[in-house]
């Protein structure tokens, strides 16, 4: 596998991630829409979900997977943290990787993260804006 995309990989899972010294406001449940830029390309998705709910989990599995995350730091509504994980890679290589991430939060249906991920002698820029667009379809 080559070593940008094992760092594109590794960006996807510490992108959203949150530690919990300073957490953000709750968010809505709802229909959410993503919109994520990764170095030029764009892709936009819809989902219902509750994004605070979504942040622990991503979170929580960040932690299992064994990154260190450091505590959250605010400065008025922006929030600021950073993960480092070490991903085994094949033949028996491994690849650390760094990203911070600066969640900037509009309201509780409106959020915005900048996410700058290096590691394996390269890095990506990220950003993904994210609005609640209403209620989630009926079943």
């Amino acid at each position: 596998m080559e070593a940008a995309t094992l760092l594109a990989g590794v960006a996807l899972l510490l992108s959203g991630g949150t530690s919990q010294a300073d957490e953000p406001p709750p968010f809505r449940h709802g229909l959410w829409q993503f919109d994520r830029t990764v170095g030029g390309q764009k892709l936009q998705t819809k989902e219902c979900t509750n994004p605070t709910e979504q942040l622990k989990q991503q979170n929580a599995l960040l932690t299992r997977s064994g990154c260190k995350l450091t505590p959250t730091q605010r400065l008025e509504n922006t929030y600021t943290f950073s993960a480092e994980c070490t991903v085994n890679a094949p033949a028996g290589a491994s690849v650390t990787a760094r990203s911070t991430s600066a969640m900037t939060v509009e309201s509780d249906d409106a959020y915005k993260v900048e996410i700058s991920t290096t590691g394996a002698g390269t890095s990506t820029n990220e950003a993904l804006v994210a609005r609640r667009v209403g209620d989630c379809p009926s079943k």
